[in-house]
């Protein structure tokens, strides 16, 4: 191993730790661009490597600009509280019903707007649905995180993981959800079937109908306002992304057009849109694709990669490695990495070999605390709730149900692909 390869190797191992520890709590994005640092310093990476990052990542970046904006318009407004309370009322006392229903619509927002929204905004939204019943809000809250995380693999949009790999190897909006539509299903239903059963004692008991409840944080007309122009900017997503033009376009031009919206009624404040745009997100995905480029230069480039011939033991082995690179280095590293890889493979092993990748590093995470950003940032927030999940009782959870959903998930794939 040559200095550049040493460098390299320890840089990024001494990086993924580091954000994994997050020590004095700081953001995951520092480290990466800490690290990222280091390299420019020492020569292995040239100093116009983060053009080429930013180039990279243009689609996903924008993308992920324009729905953060939309996210932070739609829950100011209190759009997908009023849909919870209104489903919730329409449950009577039945917690059994309200459980499907809160499970099935964090489903939605998970497909349609990403699993990192489903936490920020379903995680308050089920807090106040089950407390105004006096329900265990517990069960409720796992459903959450497991939903972000297992029930994103249905399109591009609803994961960062998805969104890389899709950007990475030019993988067809419409191939991916043609093939990935029923894996994703079976793996939410599965999940459903489990928790339903773990949750069995919790589930069984009725509450009280409570009278429906409408948050007053905006106007009806302007709720159904921004409610109409968030279905617009979905439905415009799916008609984009079939199409195969450039996602961002839907989703800056809704943000554009809310933003301004906003700010001519007097609405939103610069204040409101800095805090909206998650800058060290950006900072992480540019930061993380210039940390693999140097792992692609120093241990990947010239190098053979094969495949198992297969389909059967295609699907196997990226399902088990994304699994497993998850939960030691979180599956957003890990799918970069995995794309630099994937892309030496043959067009037709390195598609199948994608979705398995993708299964692996969706639903894999869940087994642990820190696989997924979405279940570190779920945590934060019931953490500042004052409800503290201790790592004990979420595995006692995600050792049972995980594995059986990998299991079900990876055989539909099978079948499918």
């Amino acid at each position: 191993m040559d200095f550049a390869q040493s460098i390299t190797a320890i840089v990024t191992i001494a990086t993924l730790a580091l954000m994994l520890l997050r020590p004095r709590g700081l953001n995951e994005a520092w480290f990466a661009a800490g690290g990222v640092g280091l390299l420019l310093l020492k020569g292995v990476l040239p100093w116009n490597a983060g053009a080429r990052a930013m180039q990279e990542t243009a689609t996903v970046l924008g993308f992920l600009a324009g729905m953060m904006l939309i996210t932070g318009i739609v829950e100011q407004v209190g759009v997908v509280e009023v849909v919870a309370e209104r489903i919730a009322a329409i449950c009577g006392s039945s917690t059994r019903v309200l459980y499907i229903a809160m499970f099935a619509l964090s489903a939605v927002v998970t497909a349609t707007m990403s699993l990192d929204i489903t936490i920020i905004m379903m995680t308050p939204i089920l807090f106040a649905v089950t407390r105004r019943r006096g329900l265990d809000p517990l069960p409720f809250l796992f459903a959450c995180t497991f939903v972000a995380n297992i029930g994103s693999l249905i399109l591009p949009v609803s994961n960062l993981t998805n969104l890389l790999l899709v950007n990475r190897l030019d993988l067809p909006f419409g191939d991916f959800v043609r093939v990935m539509w029923l894996p994703n299903m079976v793996a939410l239903l599965t999940t459903l079937l489990m928790f339903l059963w773990l949750f069995r004692e919790q589930l069984e008991t009725a509450h009280s109908e409570e009278p429906e409840v409408i948050p007053g944080v905006a106007t009806p007309r302007w709720r159904a306002l921004i409610g109409g122009l968030l279905v617009a900017v979905i439905l415009a997503l799916l008609v984009v992304g079939f199409a195969e033009w450039p996602i961002w376009i839907p989703a800056v031009a809704g943000a554009a057009v809310m933003l301004v919206l906003a700010i001519a009624n007097r609405r939103i404040t610069v204040t409101h849109i800095v805090h909206d745009l998650s800058l060290s997100l950006f900072v992480f995905v540019i930061a993380m694709t210039m940390l693999v480029q140097a792992i692609e230069v120093q241990f990947i480039t010239g190098r053979s990669i094969s495949a198992a011939d297969s389909t059967g033991a295609q699907i196997v082995s990226g399902v088990v490695l994304a699994t497993a690179a998850s939960n030691v280095i979180n599956n957003v590293p890990a799918t970069v990495i995995a794309g630099e890889v994937l892309a030496q493979l043959p067009r037709s092993t390195q598609e199948v070999m994608a979705y398995a990748t993708l299964v692996g590093a969706n639903i894999g995470p869940a087994l642990t605390t820190y696989g997924s950003l979405a279940t570190m940032l779920w945590l934060s927030l019931l953490r500042k709730r004052g409800t503290n999940v201790a790592t004990r009782t979420y595995l006692r959870v995600s050792l049972l149900a995980v594995p059986v959903v990998l299991v079900t998930t990876s055989i539909t794939l099978w079948l499918v692909a």
